[in-house]
């Protein structure tokens, strides 16, 4: 059986609660990610900022302020004000299977991995199970 660790990304890129969306935007774009892992000063996951979440904020802050200012408000804006909370998460020693029945159950672009003690361990994308079919083809 195989297991998420072997298809899991494990130098994960995350941020910090406090940090602000221009932090995020920076991330995404020179990292070209679209799932942001938030981690606290231990590691331990808090939720995560996607593009989606990202985009949402974005264009609030340019409908009530006008684009001219949106970088500003990017800047003032943390992202614990805009990530989900509602994570879905594995263990890394899950099964691949498992884990492809739950994104595609909840919907959901990524799945933040983490050890037993909630402390980020890796990521799994829709482009890691994309990579898995190849290997296979």
């Amino acid at each position: 059986m195989r297991l998420v660790k072997e298809i899991m990304t494990t130098e994960v890129l995350s941020l910090m609660p406090e940090q602000n969306l221009l932090d995020a935007e920076e991330m995404m774009r020179s990292h070209r990610v679209r799932h942001i892992p938030i981690v606290d000063g231990e590691g331990k996951l808090v939720g995560v900022l996607s593009q989606k979440e990202f985009l949402r904020e974005a264009f609030r802050i340019t409908d009530k302020f006008g684009a001219q200012h949106l970088q500003d408000y990017l800047g003032r804006t943390t992202v614990s004000s805009c990530l989900s909370q509602s994570v879905a998460t594995m263990v890394e020693d899950s099964p691949i299977k498992a884990a492809g029945e739950k994104l595609k159950a909840e919907k959901s672009g990524c799945l933040m991995i983490t050890n037993e003690d909630g402390h980020l361990a890796g990521i799994v994308t829709s482009q890691d199970f994309i990579r898995l079919a190849l290997s296979f083809l």
